[in-house]
């Protein structure tokens, strides 16, 4: 019997990533949580952060300025805005996403959501290598 869900994280360019894993960490705007096979069915938004998918020794990282999260029958979907493998932690995509949300933080008029939406996005692209 699999130990293994299904996987699927989509963007609006793309399928980005479809395969069978182990686990998935994500972080979820309840706390951070690993889905495994037979996880409850949850529906929930995603924060920026990391997402590790796991199978056996191997893990593949990704991060993500936020999205939203189904899981249902020991299928994941994972819708995202945009996405980032670990190999573009350094490009100069991710260096503009952070400048823009330090941009974004020096406008007086926008809300205590924006702010703490920003905040957690520089945070999490300082927390990349980690």
């Amino acid at each position: 019997m699999s130990e293994q869900i299904q996987v699927e994280i989509i963007t609006p360019k793309q399928v980005a990533l479809a395969k069978n894993a182990e686990s998935v960490f994500i972080s979820g705007i309840e706390g951070e949580m690993e889905i495994f096979k037979d996880h409850i069915s949850l529906i929930t938004f995603l924060k920026a952060g990391k997402i590790i998918v796991k199978d056996g020794n191997n893990s593949e990282i990704f991060f993500s300025t936020g999205g939203t999260v189904e899981f249902n029958n020991n299928k994941l979907s994972i819708l995202l805005d945009n996405f980032f493998n670990s190999s573009q932690f350094q490009s100069d995509e991710i260096s503009n996403l952070k400048k823009n949300a330090e941009n974004k933080l020096t406008n007086k008029d926008i809300s205590d959501e924006e702010v703490y939406l920003n905040n957690q996005i520089i945070d999490q692209i300082n927390n990349l290598k980690n």
